[in-house]
């Protein structure tokens, strides 16, 4: 009797089959409530902040609110932190100071990051003869610029042109990716990924923000842009191209035009904000590697120009490209410029001003290649 009782008591194979289906149903329903059919309200989000020495900007259109902003604008800051350690010329433990620091001709092992960059690099000064060069750092320096600035007169700099110039040359320079390194002729060569580097920044948080699937979304660094959706619901994103008038950092002197850049990456070189005066002479940052001087240094006391180049935009698919174009579109100036942006199908915007006096805004004059929009 107390057996048969035993056995009555005894759950059957058939109901531990039917609670486990209801547990598994009940947890199913909650989880289709809670992440289905509870309502997803998409909202705009930013993060700013400091890297490679200026500002950048991540702007975020319709980011759903059952996600984790935190962790996608952490992995924003360490993908820029990234390339900032890998390719600085400030840092004394960057790779690219490393690289710059060591005096071997044998081949330096870079991150794949590092190589990707220095590769553009070469294939961007053989299509420009030598326009964009990232050995020229020497030149900046000598010209009173970059990390490696020196502060000395007009006549001195003039005298070491020759010798500094003996130490730049991409053909110097050579470049593998498996594995990753690079490799100098000369030991005195260095390199300086400033005009390429932000560019890059930009395209590494794009392809975080990709992972993260972000559609709608503004990157800048530094001045350079890449867009990708809309800014709203009825909106484009709208970038605006400043106006090429000298003035100082925090001084904003309008804006020229407008671009609706779609899912596009625009790049801007000139230097109506990085220029300085030696010797009553004012001096463009931006150096033509192939002759050693600024790409215009003019007397106050000499013949005025009637217009000079005040800045150069490249729209490209990659804000990378964009970058390294927008330099080397600056060195070799409108005519030349051209001639190359319509050979190659380059989108280029030339913004030129006039001379003006001290009481007028000088005239500002555009001109595009054929593919700029």
């Amino acid at each position: 009797m107390q057996r048969l009782e035993e056995e009555t008591l005894k759950p059957s194979p058939v109901g531990e089959i039917v609670r486990y289906v209801v547990v598994l149903g009940l947890a199913g329903f909650i989880i289709y409530y809670y992440y289905f059919r509870m309502p997803i309200n998409y909202v705009d989000k930013q993060t700013v902040g400091e890297t490679m020495a200026t500002h950048f900007a991540v702007k975020v259109h319709g980011f759903p609110d059952n996600k984790d902003w935190d962790e996608v604008a952490h992995a924003i800051r360490q993908t820029l932190d990234s390339v900032d350690r890998a390719m600085s010329t400030y840092k004394k433990d960057s790779e690219v100071s490393r690289f710059n620091a060591s005096d071997s001709t044998d081949w330096f092992d870079v991150s794949k990051e590092t190589a990707e960059v220095v590769q553009l690099s070469l294939e961007i000064s053989q299509l420009t003869g030598g326009a964009f060069d990232i050995t020229v750092g020497p030149l900046v320096g000598l010209w009173g610029f970059g990390a490696g600035r020196e502060r000395i007169g007009l006549e001195a700099i003039k005298s070491r042109i020759e010798e500094t110039q003996n130490r730049v040359g991409y053909e110097k320079l050579e470049v593998r990716l498996d594995p990753p390194a690079l490799k100098k002729s000369i030991p005195n060569l260095s390199i300086d990924l400033s005009a390429i580097a932000k560019g890059y920044a930009v395209d590494q948080v794009a392809g975080v923000l990709n992972v993260h699937r972000i559609n709608n979304y503004m990157i800048e660094v530094g001045g350079e842009v890449r867009c990708n959706g809309n800014k709203s619901e009825k909106n484009d994103w709208l970038i605006g191209i400043e106006k090429p008038i000298p003035g100082q950092q925090d001084e904003f002197p309008g804006v020229q035009r407008t671009i609706r850049l779609g899912n596009r990456s625009l790049a801007t070189s000139g230097n109506a904000r990085s220029y300085h005066e030696i010797d009553g002479f004012l001096l463009s940052h931006v150096i033509d590697p192939r002759t050693g001087f600024p790409t215009e240094y003019i007397s106050p006391n000499g013949e005025v120009p009637l217009e000079r180049l005040g800045s150069v935009s490249v729209i490209d698919s990659t804000c990378v490209r964009a970058d390294a174009l927008a330099t080397a579109m600056f060195v070799l100036g409108e005519k030349d410029g051209l001639a190359l942006a319509e050979k190659e199908g380059i989108a280029v915007l030339f913004l030129l001003r006039s001379a003006a006096s001290d009481d007028k805004e000088p005239e500002i004059r555009e001109a595009t290649s054929t593919a700029f929009p």
